[in-house]
């Protein structure tokens, strides 16, 4: 995934926004298992920008027991996000990518804080339905879910962009939050995600089914070797998801 120059510029802005925050001189990780000593080492021995993916990952995937300490998560955060906004995402799953957010007290956070990270959380949803593929939502939307990012505020700025790909990824995440349709009831994040869904689709249901309609009269095919993020579906499936959405 190739960031958007409005992103990279965003990206600069964050290291920017956080630069106050230094390197913790002790970390809040699960066990020397998860995190050794020899890796928060290095974590406090390498410049943020020059650490590897796979050593911001491991500090990422060790979460200690609460409370976490608000002060290192921001000192991480923009090479975190820096990684996200090239598709480098927790080798687990991607919901996880910014877990450590959500975990973190962020009652002190200050207001430029708060807002560039929805800044970047829609940038992001904007350029990940910028390409000329219809692509997965749903775990984009929870992973800024457990970043405490409102869902609507990103599904407004995926209904901006304009296109046929990106009414039709819309149309993909829209059908499975279709009333009767069968999740994970023991996920809070998909249970949360589902109702303000919901709630946003009733809101916006004249302009939903506006990019439903364009689409139709102006149907593209998906290309032939798919992407990892690509919604493999049959033309038909999609052509389907955006009749739905056109008669919400």
């Amino acid at each position: 995934m190739q960031p958007s120059p409005a992103m990279l510029n965003l990206i600069e802005q964050i290291y920017h926004t956080f630069r106050r925050y230094t390197v913790p001189k002790q970390f809040v990780v699960c066990c020397e298992y998860c995190l050794n000593k020899q890796q928060q080492k290095a974590l406090q021995q390498t410049s943020l920008r020059a650490i590897p993916y796979s050593l911001l990952n491991d500090w990422n995937s060790s979460p200690g027991p609460d409370p976490q300490n608000s002060d290192e998560v921001r000192y991480f955060l923009p090479r975190l996000l820096e990684f996200v906004a090239h598709g480098q995402f927790d080798c687990v799953c991607e919901d996880f990518s910014l877990m450590r957010i959500n975990l973190a007290d962020k009652t002190h956070w200050r207001a430029d804080e708060r807002a560039i990270l929805e800044r970047y959380a829609r940038q992001f949803m904007a350029d990940w339905v910028s390409g000329e593929e219809v692509v997965e939502l749903q775990r984009m939307l929870k992973m800024f879910c457990r970043a405490d990012i409102a869902p609507s505020r990103l599904l407004d700025e995926v209904l901006a962009v304009p296109g046929y790909w990106s009414a039709a990824s819309l149309a993909c995440l829209l059908y499975k939050y279709r009333a009767g349709y069968i999740r994970d009831d023991e996920d809070e994040t998909d249970d949360g995600l589902a109702k303000e869904i919901c709630i946003w689709m009733k809101n916006n249901q004249a302009l939903i089914t506006e990019r439903a309609r364009l689409a139709i009269e102006n149907p593209r095919r998906q290309p032939e070797t798919p992407t990892e993020y690509q919604v493999w579906e049959d033309d038909w499936m999609i052509d389907e998801c955006l009749c739905a959405m056109s008669d919400l």
